[in-house]
């Protein structure tokens, strides 16, 4: 996996992101409330396996409430970031965006 398609510029991403940030802002204004709070969560060595079906144990659920709540505990100490952080994000960015569509 080495075509063009498959290089994220984080800059790139970065300027995504703020848009598409700055445009649900613009819709709803500066907070929005979650209409979900549980979700289907799969480990990602069967996310990523497309040629096996995950079975169901694989399955466990995560919570949004949760992923918010480790964000923001994050944010409040004040330290760096870890680049982990971004699974927490891409959860609460996925059911905003799948709410907000």
């Amino acid at each position: 996996m080495s075509n063009d398609e498959s290089v994220v510029s984080v800059e790139v991403l970065r300027q995504v992101l703020n848009q598409a940030l700055d445009n649900l802002q613009q819709q709803v204004g500066e907070t929005v409330e979650l209409d979900k709070d549980y979700f289907w969560s799969i480990p990602p060595e069967a996310a990523y396996d497309i040629y096996t079906q995950p079975d169901p144990e694989q399955l466990t659920v995560g919570q949004l409430s949760e992923s918010w709540n480790n964000l923001t505990q994050l944010l409040s100490r004040g330290e760096p970031i870890p680049p982990y952080a971004l699974v927490w994000i891409a959860d609460v960015l996925k059911a905003l965006g799948h709410q907000t569509r």
